[in-house]
């Protein structure tokens, strides 16, 4: 462990001098060099801020980005976000923060919370595909916890999706993506989309809607053609369906204030799993002399057709409701900017199937609902200490029904030693609470690979909400030219929630830490518990060269070293390789023409893990190549072409922890703007 901080350190000093030197260097450099137009952000704080002020460790796609090659869902191109890793486990694609799972990312769509855990317990790989790209403008990605600011399930970092405004003029797009699969054999991807927005009345009443369809078909299952045990093949990568409707009206009476309507639809399937979401909210947001409020009703229902076990049909629905308020306060005398909030949510489930007791016993099947009500205050103060110096602190206060008061507090400090470089730092605590079904002792499922000869699995009113300590450091240098960051981190967590600990074996039951008995028919029941401890620590480092005025280069690595330590001897965590990298070279030679090529490198990672290491499942790293163009055949029509995997590194399960990586695959796609 000493060596792991050590080499961090190490890489981080490094780092530092480098940019430090090169500081020195450009020190007679006009101050104009520092880029123009600059990013600016929503999700790292109360207030809307510039990227380079912005109090947390945050990374943008840019709608250009999303438009480059063709893109399913954001773990199409979240993956090339330093921090970010995919967790892939049978063939689902969930995203992971600094090496803390999905569950610990939370995912926003315009500030407003998604989450279809309770529809879809077993984990699923929904929430990064509710809204199709042709709508998004930018993805903020914030790499560390956010509990001071949106409560639970911050733990690992926000996913926020912010969609493109309704304008003052009548413009939108359209769109059609085709990939197809050099292995005819493995399904092709086709899909359509839309956006348009403009004015209704004057500049009193917008509008803006989107839609589309989005498709992958099914591998077939020579794709696998084999197992290591010389069994039945395992299935490929199955079939994905999507489509999406969505509209907003902005009402704007006057300069102070701006009401926003908003309902939508989406319809997910994934392999055999449906899920119908329809979305909603009611927002008012003012700009006044003594500063901006916001306040807004929003949110969903979740319909999962099926339920959660292959080959049964075990309907639910779960229904989430919130509203939230804040008012930001600028104090010019102070120098600070003061944001006060609060939130009320509300989270239900109907799940006739699963949430019944437990089987035999007198009241089984009598309730079918559960809910779950919280409720939270917070502040934040950002304060200009210096001109260059800025520290940020704040806390929020979260009152759960079930598990009571827990507070978030985090200090973050935003350091401009020059116009060209910026030092980051800060701690934080977070947590999760436990999910609605892992809370109650009234939800039950089979497990231990069997309905009627396994085991049982219940939720627990004992159970503690899981906590993180978090630590930073960064710096980062910017240029017109030339930009580059490093930023070491550590998390902590604590109380992590798990069910593993489970055996069929009537004999060894009793003696588990979390057994309850047996239902009558003999099979034994556990419930979640809290016992798991992880700590995940790296590296995170980025650069952008202008080579030309026709040329750039973009590239970053990750370094994670996560470990389960909750056993006398450490585990490695799955699904987290402890070497990532992206590089992307970009070529305009003339006005019409762009031209790309991208390697993405997934560095070796456990596909599987026991105590005895003898049983570990790895997979090696490998890297793959994209190419493609784009070419304007007028100011309003784009056509993009290029090869995926253009290598064909495909990588075909042979093992029920392995996944599938899509060989080489070509794409074309016509956008029309209006």
């Amino acid at each position: 462990m000493i060596e792991i901080k050590s080499r961090a350190l190490l890489m981080a000093g490094a780092s530092v001098a480098l940019l430090a030197s090169a500081d020195l260097a450009r020190a007679d450099e006009s101050k104009t060099d520092v880029n123009q137009v600059e990013q600016v952000v929503v999700t790292a704080a109360a207030t809307q801020q510039k990227l380079a002020d912005a109090p947390a460790s945050i990374s943008v796609v840019t709608e250009e980005d999303l438009h480059v090659r063709p893109i399913r869902d954001l773990t199409d191109i979240l993956d090339r976000v330093e921090g970010v890793t995919i967790n892939r486990s049978g063939n689902q694609r969930t995203i992971q923060l600094r090496g803390l799972g999905s569950a610990y990312t939370l995912f926003l769509i315009d500030g407003k919370r998604v989450n279809s855990t309770s529809a879809m317990f077993r984990g699923n790989d929904f929430d990064a595909g509710w809204v199709p790209v042709e709508a998004i403008s930018r993805v903020e990605v914030v790499r560390g916890p956010m509990s001071s600011l949106y409560g639970s399930d911050a733990i690992g970092g926000v996913v926020n999706i912010i969609t493109k405004p309704v304008g003052d003029h009548w413009s939108g797009s359209a769109s059609v993506d085709y990939v197809a699969q050099e292995n005819r054999d493995a399904g092709d991807a086709y899909k359509a989309g839309f956006f348009a927005s403009g004015p209704l009345v004057g500049d009193i009443l917008g509008l803006k809607v989107y839609g589309g369809y989005n498709r992958r078909l099914s591998d077939q299952n020579s794709v696998n053609p084999k197992t290591s045990s010389g069994g039945a093949p395992l299935s490929g990568i199955r079939d994905k369906h999507e489509a999406y409707v969505d509209g907003t009206l902005a009402w704007t009476p006057n300069s102070l204030n701006t009401v926003l309507v908003n309902t939508g639809g989406n319809r997910l399937t994934h392999d055999a799993f449906p899920m119908e979401r329809l979305d909603w909210s009611l927002t008012h947001k003012g700009d006044y002399d003594f500063g901006q409020t916001q306040i807004r009703a929003f949110g969903d229902q979740i319909k999962n057709e099926v339920g959660n076990v292959s080959g049964q049909k075990n309907p639910n629905k779960a229904t989430n409701a919130a509203v939230d308020g804040r008012v930001t306060l600028p104090w010019e005398a102070g120098r600070q900017t003061i944001t006060i909030g609060g939130e009320w949510r509300r989270q239900k489930l109907d799940d006739p199937a699963n949430l019944k007791g437990l089987p035999g016993t007198a009241s089984y099947g009598q309730n079918t609902t559960t809910q779950v009500d919280q409720r939270a205050l917070f502040v934040e103060d950002e304060i200009k200490l210096t001109q260059a110096l800025r520290l940020t602190v704040g806390d929020r206060y979260d009152d759960h029904e079930n598990f009571g008061g827990h507070h978030s507090p985090r200090a973050y400090l935003v350091f401009h030693a020059t116009p060209n470089i910026t030092f980051k730092a800060g701690a934080a605590k977070a947590f999760r609470a436990p999910t609605l079904l892992q809370n109650s002792p009234n939800w039950g499922s089979v497990s231990c690979g069997s309905a009627t000869t396994g085991c049982y699995i219940i939720g627990s009113t004992e159970l503690k909400p899981e906590t993180a300590n978090s630590k930073e450091l960064g710096v980062r240098a910017e240029y017109d030219r030339f930009s580059a960051g490093v930023t070491v981190f550590r998390n902590d967590l604590k109380n992590m929630i798990d069910i593993s600990s489970r055996t069929r074996d009537v004999t060894l039951a009793p003696t588990y830490s979390n057994f309850v008995g047996f239902l009558p028919d003999g099979r034994p029941i556990f419930r979640y518990q809290n016992i798991a401890k992880v700590r995940s620590q790296g590296v995170e480092t980025n650069a952008r060269f202008q080579l030309s005025d026709k040329i750039d280069l973009t590239a970053n690595y990750t370094y994670l070293d996560s470990k389960n330590r909750s056993n006398p001897v450490e585990l490695a965590m799955i699904y987290q390789p402890k070497h990532s990298a992206n590089a992307t070279v970009n070529v305009r030679p003339t006005k019409a023409w762009s031209l790309f090529a991208t390697w993405n490198y997934v560095g070796e990672q456990f596909l599987a893990v026991y105590t005895n290491a003898a049983y570990n499942v790895k997979r090696e790293g490998y890297g793959t190549v994209d190419v493609g163009a784009a070419y304007a055949l007028d100011a309003a029509t784009t056509v993009r072409f290029g090869v995926l995997n253009s290598a064909d590194k495909a990588i075909k399960r042979e093992t029920s922890d392995e996944y599938n990586e899509e060989g080489r695959r070509f794409f074309a796609a016509v956008t029309r703007r209006f």
